[in-house]
């Protein structure tokens, strides 16, 4: 069976349309990118939106201009590029009428070349339309989400399971009216299109997938979909045809998409843009546009829509279209040659809902999927686990919290989202269950007695608050924002980031959260047998001891830990009350309660304990303990005793570095009170060295840390009076935390023994330059009613007078020669 995407005709026109376009067109687009690099910051964002507006009016006028020469695929790409930079321009400028106008033309001047039948539609007052709809939609969305009640910790378990499932009902009943309100807006989009191209020349299907298909759209997303031909059209004369009405149908329905004003000038992929940034340079990124309900990008890694990947790349020469009768689109289901574009198209394909069309071509495609997910065909199996063992890696939860520590930002559709409905959706194929919805799956493993009642309420649990917590987040942001946070951390000590996140849902839901998916995500990393599973969970006070600590709750732990201890037998010997002992442990060194906390280490050391992760553990903590307590020569005994343990046990070489960077990080801390500096410097050496060995994937904070030791380094080198050394390792430093977002008050620590360092070898223009420059970065940082009293913002300023003062005498001095 021919693929019309791969057909000879189309791949004449794609390696045509490389050679097609006129030097001197992209050239001009070229200098008008690097002329908007002028009006960018350092992070690619706008500075001054109207000389931007300017430029993206004159792209999007050359993209149309240049439609015209081009060949048939290259021109619907050229207008849909056109639509973006005009829209991108009217938003940036509303009212500039001359741009309204340039858009306006546009619109007419598209139906003409689409060949359309109703040429006087008016494209912009049908997207102004579905403006309303929205509008009303996301207000509806908004009133439902404050209804929803935060779940306390001090509820009785009846009252808890009872406020459990009153969130998990509230949830379905919200994402089922965003589902439906959504499905009506694409309805209405379609039909209007249908109207303006009239007289289709065979029966199609408009076919949602993604978050739409799984009843878990949020008034903020993508239309993931395809169009399906009845079985047939391929065999007709004039199928070529059938194919351009439906592309051209296409570009209709994302140019009255992309009229909302609501797509991101990225997701267009305009060529211009990249070849202009140089290695290291951030490309434009576009902050303006509030990103809301727009079509799947243009992107390679992209183009879930029909008009599919029209452009070939060096790394991916190949083209895919999503305008198929129904049994050509079922080959992508197991054609490796179609499954290359990196955003899993068998997957996506998989769970689908109709929008528009007709409903028999599209229940002759759901009943073909079927077909496929029952076969048990071993390469559909194989393909599945080698995606679930990737997404188990990509998607790990408790890894993710983790890389909290240094994140200024956290993606919440990552470490949220996907933590879970990608691991349920897993759950429906192993079962061959090919209901989209992550709430219907876990019903039918419910009812097939794959998963008993507590763990099919415990999933859903799970699922509403990874929805809620989406949902809240783009509603507070009028935009599909995944990211929560500040650009920058102040001090990587004090991320607040999570806890901004738990307010949006409560911190008991949360923490229920990923208690619950770690204990998913356990189950299927671990099961030998993924075909014929039973899958019960139930949560353990281990399981909420190990999240609390992994979320740095430390105030909770020890809250929770006066409760737990009381009705729990002081001595109990099981493998998860010593852990809780652990994290407890842990706490109270978090929170300086030092004796307890080495209290309760020494009695776990004396456990005869086999696991060697837990013995790592109170290993590390018992170090640090000591060296909070100022008890530095017991500290390095103690670390010097571990060490020699260390060979013997049986971890993997990323995981033996890694405990030897920490250890030895502890031991020059220990060295550099003693004023030992020499042997600090030796030893901050050793754990730089280490961590530059542990893997990355093991250790988010690795790169981190590595900055503290160069730091650290440079604070004995001044130390030992060799300031052109430390200099070297400040700016190295420096450059470190830079490169790996470190924290702006870890900067400043540079800066200042940069300037320190320059300060004693009498170099006071640089000194100042270095000390003005912490000082700004304070500034911007601490809120104005506490810098006079801030005592890092007093130093600086210290060091600045100092700087000018000698600055002062080193003049008159020099004035006073020339007497």
């Amino acid at each position: 069976m021919r693929h019309i995407a791969d057909s000879k005709e189309q791949i004449d026109n794609l390696d045509r349309s490389s050679h097609v376009a006129d030097s001197s067109w992209e050239q001009e687009l070229n200098k008008m990118a690097e002329q908007l690099k002028t009006f960018l910051d350092k992070n690619g964002k706008e500075k001054d939106l109207e000389k931007s507006a300017s430029i993206f009016h004159q792209m999007g006028l050359l993209y149309k201009e240049q439609s015209k020469q081009d060949d048939s695929i290259t021109k619907k790409l050229s207008l849909i590029r056109s639509a973006a930079l005009l829209n991108a321009a009217v938003t940036r400028q509303p009212g500039n009428q001359q741009f309204k106008q340039s858009l306006k033309d546009f619109c007419s001047d598209l139906l003409k070349t689409a060949g359309a039948k109703i040429l006087d539609a008016d494209l912009l007052k049908i997207a102004q339309e579905v403006k309303e709809m929205a509008k009303k939609m996301r207000k509806e969305t908004n009133e439902s989400l404050q209804q929803i009640k935060i779940i306390p910790y001090d509820v009785t378990i009846d009252e808890q399971k009872e406020l459990e499932a009153e969130k998990i009902a509230n949830i379905k009943t919200i994402q089922a009216q965003i589902t439906e309100t959504y499905k009506n807006m694409m309805k209405f989009v379609s039909s209007e299109c249908e109207k303006i191209m009239e007289n289709p020349p065979c029966k199609y299907s408009i076919t949602g997938m993604g978050s739409l298909a799984r009843c878990e759209i949020t008034p903020y997303s993508d239309f993931e979909h395809i169009i399906l031909l009845e079985e047939g059209a391929q065999e007709k004369d004039n199928y070529p045809q059938v194919l351009e009405y439906f592309r051209w149908f296409s570009v209709i329905f994302q140019t009255i998409i992309i009229n909302l004003q609501e797509t991101i000038i990225p997701s267009v992929a305009i060529p211009s843009f990249k070849h202009v940034i140089k290695p290291g340079e951030k490309e434009f990124f576009d902050a303006f546009t509030k990103r809301g309900i727009s079509f799947d990008g243009l992107m390679p890694q992209a183009c879930k829509l029909p008009l599919g990947r029209m452009e070939r790349t060096k790394r991916k020469p190949w083209t895919t279209e999503l305008i198929k009768p129904v049994n050509e689109m079922l080959t992508y289901l197991d054609k490796d040659e179609d499954l290359k574009n990196g955003y899993r198209i068998s997957d996506v394909l998989m769970s689908t809902c109709q929008v528009y069309g007709d409903e028999q071509i599209y229940q002759q495609f759901s009943e073909g999927v079927r077909k496929v997910l029952q076969s048990g065909q071993p390469s559909h199996h194989e393909r599945l686990m080698k995606q679930l063992n990737e997404d188990l890696t990509n998607f790990d939860a408790f890894k993710s919290l983790n890389a909290l520590d240094i994140d200024s930002k956290c993606n919440i559709k990552r470490l949220v989202y996907r933590t879970s409905t990608l691991f349920i959706s897993a759950l429906g194929r192993l079962n061959s269950i090919d209901d989209g919805s992550s709430f219907a799956i876990i019903d039918q493993l419910n009812n097939n007695n794959i998963i008993d009642d507590e763990t099919a309420h415990l999933l859903s649990y799970a699922i509403a608050v990874s929805c809620q917590v989406r949902l809240k987040v783009y509603m507070e942001k009028e935009s599909q924002d995944d990211y929560v946070g500040e650009e920058q951390l102040y001090d990587i000590f004090d991320n607040k980031v999570f806890t901004n996140l738990m307010h949006t849902v409560g911190e008991r839901s949360m923490v229920d959260y990923f208690a619950i998916v770690y204990n998913l995500q356990d189950f299927l990393r671990n099961e030998d047998d993924l075909i014929n599973f039973r899958l019960n969970i139930t949560l353990t006070p281990l399981d909420k001891f190990r999240t609390l600590y992994s979320l740095e709750l430390n105030d909770r732990v020890i809250s929770e830990w006066e409760s737990y201890s009381q009705v729990q037998p002081p001595n109990t010997l099981s493998e998860d009350e010593l852990w809780i002992r652990c994290y407890v442990a842990h706490a109270y060194c978090n929170m300086d309660i030092n004796k307890d906390a080495l209290l309760m280490l020494e009695w776990l050391e004396e456990r005869d304990i086999e696991d060697l992760q837990f013995k790592v553990a109170v290993m590390h903590e018992k170090a640090r303990c000591l060296y909070k307590l100022d008890r530095l020569q017991e500290a390095l005994q103690f670390i010097g005793r571990v060490e020699s343990e260390l060979l013997n046990l049986n971890f993997s070489d990323s995981d033996k570095y890694s405990l030897r960077g920490h250890l030895a990080y502890i031991s020059a801390r220990c060295q550099y009170k003693l004023e030992e500096y020499q042997l600090a410097f030796d030893q901050f050496m050793e754990a730089s060295e280490c961590f530059a060995r542990v893997d990355q994937r093991d250790e988010p904070l690795k790169e981190i840390i590595r900055a503290f030791c160069f730091y650290r380094i440079e604070l004995c080198l001044y130390e030992l009076g060799d300031y052109d050394a430390a200099i070297n390792e400040a700016e190295k430093s420096l450059q470190h935390h830079e490169q790996h977002n470190g924290s702006v008050n870890d900067k400043c620590e540079c800066y200042s023994l940069l300037g320190q360092s320059h300060l004693e070898r009498d170099d006071y223009d640089k000194a100042l330059k270095y000390f003005q420059t912490e000082l700004d970065l304070r500034l911007q940082f601490v809120p104005s009613e506490k810098q006079d009293s801030d005592e890092d913002i007093k130093f600086a300023r210290s060091n600045i007078q100092i700087c000018q003062a000698n600055l002062e005498l080193e003049m008159l001095y020099w004035m006073s020669l020339t007497i």
